[in-house]
């Protein structure tokens, strides 16, 4: 990361682009802004047509998109969830009054809501449920850094740090610990010894463990 981006001489285009978007904490947007400026900035070549500025937006107004999706996804799954528990607590207690397992129209019309909130609420959780797996079965490079650390790292944070790890890094990184390739696996798929993947795996995740912190 390149400690003399000018951030400061960006606010306005950050701030410009932040107002297109809506529901979303500005500070968020604006952290997700500067991350966006810094790629913009490490890739930029001047060659003498694009004004920085004019490609940084791209960068700024992506990172904050991403963002924004990546919230509201977080938001609505909490929303489901919450109200998945009042259901569930609803069915217990109309079961015991009602001597029988109750229908979904009798949970919607003892909570007052839309018996088909009821049914999307339940089909909801099993996709919300098999995500959280698929992201129990991600997290063991963030359990890793977390571990040999003893620090706690956001698992988005952590995703946009192995997104900007430079090749081959990031590609030993997500075969090791997103694909579950062995070292050996991963050193064949990847044309490089055994002994070269296991020093960039350690490099790759010291600079993680860097740029998270």
């Amino acid at each position: 990361m390149n400690i003399d981006i000018p951030i400061e001489e960006f606010k306005p285009l950050i701030k410009s682009i932040a107002n297109n978007f809506y529901g979303v904490e500005y500070n968020d947007l604006y952290q997700a802004g500067v991350l966006g400026l810094i790629q913009a900035y490490n890739h930029y070549k001047d060659d003498g047509k694009t004004k920085f500025s004019t490609y940084a937006y791209k960068y700024i107004f992506g990172e904050m998109y991403n963002y924004m999706l990546s919230a509201k996804a977080l938001k609505q799954n909490r929303d489901i969830l919450k109200l998945t528990k009042l259901i569930e607590k609803t069915n217990v207690y109309l079961t015991q009054s009602l001597g029988k397992v109750p229908t979904t129209l009798e949970i919607a019309n003892y909570l007052n809501i839309d018996p088909s909130l009821v049914s999307n609420a339940i089909n909801s959780t099993y996709s919300i449920l098999s995500l959280d797996n698929e992201l129990d079965n991600d997290t063991s490079l963030y359990n890793t850094i977390k571990d040999e650390k003893a620090n706690n790292i956001d698992y988005l944070d952590l995703k946009w740090g192995v997104d900007n790890l430079e090749e081959p890094y990031r590609s030993i990184i997500k075969l090791r610990y997103f694909d579950d390739y062995t070292q050996q696996e991963v050193a064949k798929k990847l044309n490089l010894t055994q002994v070269k993947v296991s020093r960039y795996e350690k490099k790759s995740l010291d600079e993680l463990y860097q740029s998270l912190h």
